[in-house]
């Protein structure tokens, strides 16, 4: 009697069903011949779930590691800065348990002399107390002699290249202020410094007695005051900023966390994490890949079987309810089996690869991000497979007696469907959210995923209308017959193209990707970018200082000028009144900025609104401004707003013209608001240089031949810095190429599982056409030819989408200019072509060489 298939989207009694003893025996049954077979299934869940354990894993060790190595650029959890003294106490007592140390630095420009030499220098003078910092060491020359910072007696430090600068040694005297202190040793690597160029000036580390003998608090007026602060672990910096804020409302406090001394490297790290969500969701859409053919083949193989099943009266919500337990079993073990393989790989990674990672890894893996991704993965393999399940429903009784099983109402079959794919659809939707910066990328991302598949199918079904032409046509008998596998009946061309096709773009884009990331990095830390500023040069000074420089051998990267001004007002406001009202920040009345004059934009400096330089402008005011887009916003200030400007006490309207995104993670001379030429050559300023110094060699040469022609002139080495700030960039580079080719290595052993997939059916195909004589060459040749032109159309279709979904994925998710690796993408292009023939090829091994009886008798 014949058994309609469920009216319900779903097999009614589903859940008692999947509880029932009988519906577990015979799915344990019908896996009794097919454990190798489903064995092979399995690897596709094992590596698609292990590649995505394995990358979040990595990922959130990776995040936890950078966090803390960020955190060496500030050597604290949370700093706090005043030019009033902090009582530090207070701030301790306001925060309470959250503060588990304290520590409190005084830092001012001084002149610092040496007797010796009979010179002096100026120097940014840095007190503490306390045991700051507290991430990073600071390194010094005798190695003990650090801690007598501690000491009740004066102690002084002073950097490598002022020692070399004036020929002293450790054990010499200098004067500082009123106090004449010995030199206790030198710095070879600093403690983080507390600005950008932390006062123009090398440093000199003192400790609290020499800071009270030397008398200097009570006569500079430009003295900062720091308290830094350990935190205890989860909590928040910026939710203690927030209160210490409401606590004291007036008292004008700077604060700074790791995450904004992190921002500084500009949004290297953070594409480096979305790098890290975006290839952690292609695995897992890869390993959706494998399980679901995976399941349409076993589907497929067991078309039979379920026909019998069904003869003998078995509802079809049963027989669906069978092999959604064989699918939840290989899920759960092929999950269980891919996050010990995960772990596995983990460790291994940081027992043998730890030098080529971005910072020191535990051993051992996050458990609670191993135990939600695997979830995650088990969930969405079961959710793929729903799918080509939903096939068991359609198959009758008359299969038994069919080599092809009816096709069914299609209509009824797509609504049966729909709720599925909707299901789908929200799933990738949701994972894709997760893995993006923003709800509406990732929706983009999804909806990119599922034209890409639309696209793949419809390529899929041209490539079976094209196949049908071209086998009727003068073809030999080999190539006509390897193209009319494309559209024989239960062919499996769409499955093949698209699911080979979506993994060549995953890949593709991977690569791309890949490419991408690396390239901004080796522009960070190329070392190209300036590495010494010479600052305070007086506009007749700028020759004979370029000619210094020349004659050591050292470039001059870059020369700009440099005008001190305030702001007074905005649009006719007062600035005052603007921050008393809450509509700027207060910042921006206090702040004295340096700005200058170009009419040109420099290599980090990209126009985002506007013209620049101004065009038909003629010399009166309003006077041109292009500010940089970050300020703008703070003002909230756009094109044609008016700014007025106080330089040194003469007032000037400007007119915002130019908007400029600047990237300040790269140490050139950047500046918030830029004039055209011709309008502050006359202001009072100065001049800074920047240069860059070799590899490993000193600044006290430079600083000593500066120092004796140019006097005023101020030598900043920012060489450890740049090291620090490198030597991460240079571990996160290592940490994209180790990951991203696990990845490329997880997606082809997933295509290899895909082409198993489709053995099944090459055996009968095999069986026929030995049994009308054909040879092992030729049947040879006729399967390479069949998977050479899925490997050429799911390389050309996934190669090319993934080509033009790069392009918005780098301008708008990453910001950054598209590279396209060449030479690269046409090798992995080639060589999915190849892979694919091969594997054609490999698959004909053993049917086309054995027998067809013995063939026959093995099923």
């Amino acid at each position: 009697m014949k058994t309609e298939p469920s009216k319900t989207n779903l097999p009614r009694g589903l859940l008692r069903l999947l509880v029932h003893p009988w519906v577990w025996r015979m799915a344990r049954r019908d896996t009794r011949r097919e454990r190798k077979r489903l064995a092979v299934f399995a690897g596709s869940i094992v590596i698609g779930v292990g590649a995505l354990v394995t990358i979040h894993a990595l990922r959130a060790s990776l995040e936890t590691g950078i966090d803390l190595q960020a955190r060496e650029l500030l050597g604290s959890d949370l700093q706090i800065g005043a030019r009033q003294p902090l009582d530090a106490a207070a701030l301790v007592q306001v925060f309470g348990d959250d503060v588990v140390e304290a520590a409190y630095e005084t830092s001012f420009s001084s002149m610092l002399r040496f007797p010796d030499a009979d010179s002096a220098r100026l120097v940014q003078v840095r007190s503490s107390a306390g045991k700051y910092p507290f991430y990073g060491t600071v390194e010094a020359e005798p190695a003990e002699a650090w801690p007598e910072m501690g000491s009740e007696q004066p102690v002084i430090f002073l950097e490598t290249a002022l020692l070399e600068q004036y020929g002293v040694e450790v054990g010499d005297s200098v004067v500082l202020g009123q106090a004449e202190i010995p030199i206790t040793g030198r710095i070879t690597k600093p403690a983080p410094r507390i600005g950008r160029f932390a006062g123009f000036a090398p440093g000199a580390y003192i400790n609290e007695a020499a800071l009270e003998a030397s008398e200097l608090l009570t006569r500079t007026s430009l003295t900062q005051h720091y308290v830094h602060l350990r935190l205890a672990d989860g909590v928040d910096p910026d939710a203690l900023t927030q209160r210490l804020q409401a606590a004291f409302p007036e008292a004008g406090f700077r604060f700074e966390t790791p995450e904004s001394r992190r921002a500084q490297l500009g949004e290297i790290l953070n594409r480096f994490e979305q790098f890290l969500s975006l290839i952690a969701l292609f695995s897992l859409v890869l390993g959706a890949i494998g399980v679901a053919s995976a399941m349409q083949a076993q589907v497929r193989r067991r078309q039979q079987s379920i026909a019998i099943l069904r003869c003998l009266g078995t509802p079809p919500q049963a027989a669906f309810a069978i092999y959604l337990i064989q699918a939840s079993m290989l899920g759960f073990v092929g999950s269980l089996l891919g996050a010990a393989l995960a772990v596995g790989i983990h460790i291994g990674i940081v027992a043998f690869f730890q030098e080529a990672l971005p910072v020191a890894l535990a051993l051992l893996p996050e458990w609670g991000v191993v135990l939600r991704t695997t979830a995650v993965g088990f969930i969405a393999c079961i959710s793929f497979a729903l799918l080509p399940l939903q096939q068991v429903r359609q198959i009758t009784p008359l299969a038994v007696l069919r080599a092809v099983s009816e096709t069914g109402d299609r209509k009824r079959r797509f609504w049966q469907a729909a709720p599925i794919v909707g299901f789908l659809l929200a799933l990738l939707t949701l994972l894709a959210v997760l893995s993006s910066a923003s709800p509406g990328r990732g929706v983009l991302l999804a909806i990119g995923f599922v034209v890409v598949f639309l696209v793949l199918a419809l390529l899929a079904q041209g490539l079976i209308w094209l196949a049908r032409r071209v086998a009727r046509g003068p073809v030999n008998y080999l190539t006509r017959q390897g193209i009319s596998n494309l559209f024989r009946p239960n062919n499996q061309t769409l499955l093949f193209a698209v699911s080979l096709g979506l993994g060549i773009f995953l890949l593709t884009l991977t690569l791309l990707l890949r490419a991408l990331l690396l390239d901004q990095i080796a522009v960070a830390e190329s070392g190209q970018g300036p590495n010494i500023f010479l600052v305070d040069v007086q506009p007749d000074q700028v020759e004979g200082v370029a000619e210094l420089l020349e004659a050591q051998s050292l470039p001059v990267l870059e020369s700009a000028p440099m005008v001190t001004m305030q702001l007074s007002a905005i649009n006719g406001v007062g600035t005052r009144e603007l921050r008393d009202s809450g509509a700027v920040p207060g910042w921006v009345q206090r702040r004295q900025f340096r700005s200058s004059y170009r009419n040109e934009l420099n290599a980090t400096e990209v126009g985002v609104a506007g013209v620049w330089p101004p065009v038909d402008w003629d010399g009166d005011e309003p006077i041109p401004l292009s500010l940089e887009s970050g300020m703008a916003e703070d003002l909230n200030v756009g094109l044609g707003d008016r700014i007025r400007i106080d330089v040194q006490g003469l007032p000037l309207e400007t007119e915002i013209i130019h908007l400029r995104e600047v990237d300040w993670s790269q140490f050139n001379l950047n500046f918030f608001m830029l004039f055209p030429n011709g309008i502050l050559e006359d202001a009072p300023g100065f001049h800074v240089l920047t240069t860059r110094l070799p590899e490993g060699q000193s600044s006290g040469a430079l600083q000593a031949s500066v120092a004796a022609s140019f006097q005023n002139v101020s030598v900043i080495d920012l060489t450890s810095i740049l090291k620090t700030v490198q030597t991460l960039l240079g571990r996160v580079a290592q940490a994209v190429q180790v990951l991203s080719l696990f990845t490329v290595a997880a997606g082809l052993c997933i295509l290899v599982g895909i082409f198993l997939n489709g053995r099944e059916q090459r055996r009968y195909e095999a069986v026929l056409l030995r049994t009308l004589g054909a040879t092992t060459r030729q049947l040879r040749t006729i399967f390479s030819i069949e998977f050479g032109v899925l490997g050429l159309l799911a390389a050309l279709a996934g190669g090319g989408l993934a080509v033009l979904a790069y392009y918005p994925l780098a301008r708008f998710a990453f910001s950054l200019d598209p590279v396209f690796p060449v030479a690269a993408l046409f090798g992995l292009l080639t060589a999915a072509c190849l892979l694919s023939i091969l594997m054609g090829a490999w698959l004909s091994r053993g049917i086309t060489r054995a027998s067809p009886l013995a063939i026959l008798r093995s099923e």
